[in-house]
């Protein structure tokens, strides 16, 4: 017990752990991690007291000898999937994840910015966006399947690895340290007060000091009988919603506010540039001037898509987030979680 008590794990371990008990089913994924954390400080142990390695190096050798924690976790669940074997499963999962959540947003974003250029747009662009999306999303699983399925009954070595794998390829534990906490509050912070200094500016500021006469407002003034006033309400809430994550971090009731405060935003916007509320006219008649037609049409389309796309990233890292946070507290890890050594 008391070498237990010398040789503690760091961070790294606690990483290994949860990358490994992720694929698992929420109540066998806790006692595996438990008799993994125990194997894994048993290995330390051993390898300190053997002279095998040093007290430094032990925690780390000891995960390069277990391997890639995706094929441990298929190996400990006894339940191997057959179209792609265990050798390359891990790979393959990983090629897939990245491949549709970088190439099925970006073929669909640029089909909807086609079909707005040439004026194509009608009441069925919303059935064929999404036609596109779920063809590209199927096609993109298939090929990449069969292509592993092909590769994974092809002559090899029982010996060679697919990738050779290292503690360091390790995800980082979910949820910043205090000090990254501390640092993403103030930058946040600081942000938001420029986001307000410069709406009060451009409303005030160019009719007020003789100077900048020249300088025209960017939102219709008209805007401050509510909807300004309302924003700056929001732009409060966001600090509120800062200090509570730096506070208890991501959890799933700080998710839902995150929702929440993203619909709040985006809708209003939208509406505001639909209906050509949101922008001062003289700001707008300066910028129709130097753009054709078709620029003219596309510009609040863009405008609106991307709004439309931060609120959905901004809300899906909020979820994901949280569900990491509501995993990681599920293990029930013991771990010190210092920081690991580089």
């Amino acid at each position: 017990m008391s070498e237990n008590a010398m040789h503690s794990t760091t961070e790294l371990t606690d990483r290994y752990v949860i990358a490994a008990s992720r694929s698992l089913p929420r109540r066998q994924a806790r006692e595996f991690a438990r008799e993994l954390e125990e194997r894994i400080r048993d290995d330390i142990d051993a390898r300190v007291g053997s002279g095998s390695s040093t007290p430094d190096a032990a925690e780390f050798d000891a995960l390069a000898a277990l391997g890639d924690p995706a094929r441990l976790a298929a190996r400990y669940a006894d339940r191997p999937p057959m179209l792609i074997g265990p050798r390359w499963y891990a790979t393959w999962k990983r090629v897939l994840v990245i491949t549709e959540w970088s190439a099925v947003p970006a073929v669909t974003g640029a089909y909807l910015l086609a079909q707005f250029i040439t004026g194509e747009v009608g009441a069925g662009t919303f059935g064929t966006t999404w036609f596109v999306l779920l063809t590209t999303g199927v096609y993109i699983a298939f090929f990449t399947t069969v292509v592993f399925a092909a590769i994974d009954r092809a002559p090899a070595s029982d010996e060679a690895d697919v990738v050779a794998w290292s503690p360091r390829d390790l995800p980082a534990v979910a949820g910043a340290s205090p000090a990254e906490r501390r640092i993403g509050l103030i930058a946040t912070l600081f942000w938001l007060a420029v986001i307000v200094g410069l709406v009060v500016w451009q409303q005030f500021g160019p009719s007020r000091w003789g100077h900048l006469d020249g300088l025209l407002p960017v939102f219709d003034p008209a805007l401050w009988s509510f909807w300004l006033p309302y924003f700056l309400v929001l732009v409060g809430l966001e600090a509120a919603m800062a200090v509570w994550i730096f506070r208890s971090g991501w959890t799933w009731p700080a998710a839902a506010a995150n929702i929440v405060l993203d619909l709040a935003w985006a809708v209003p916007s939208i509406w505001l540039i639909v209906t050509g509320a949101l922008f001062a006219p003289g700001f707008v008649e300066l910028f129709e001037a130097n753009l054709d037609a078709d620029a003219q049409q596309v510009l609040p389309i863009l405008l609106v898509a991307g709004i439309v796309a931060g609120a959905l990233a901004d809300a899906i890292l909020g979820v994901v987030n949280a569900m990491r946070r509501s995993r990681r507290d599920a293990l029930g890890l013991v771990g010190t979680a210092a920081p690991a050594q580089p």
